[in-house]
């Protein structure tokens, strides 16, 4: 039986899914519960106004380097921010 993944913010010891799903619960306990509202609106629709053309790169997170909140940029990521014209 596996042992209870401890949902403390530092579970650097832990493998990477552990910690990945230990954030998940954080979530969901914490965040999640407190705009429960705002993700049952967005959840049946959404109206971003602004599209984000990004750079497929895990070190780039535009939600979180712009403070956006969910459901406000429409996020596009590909290879080297390319748009062809």
């Amino acid at each position: 039986m596996k042992t209870p993944v401890s949902l403390s913010p530092d579970n650097t010891d832990l493998p990477v899914i552990d910690q990945l799903l230990a954030g998940n619960e954080r979530f969901r306990q914490n965040e999640f519960q407190e705009q429960y509202t705002r993700y049952s609106t967005i959840a049946r629709q959404q109206h971003p106004k602004v599209l984000w053309i990004g750079c497929s790169d895990s070190r780039i997170q535009s939600g979180h380097i712009t403070h956006a909140q969910p459901g406000m940029l429409f996020i596009h990521r590909n290879i080297g921010n390319i748009i062809p014209v």
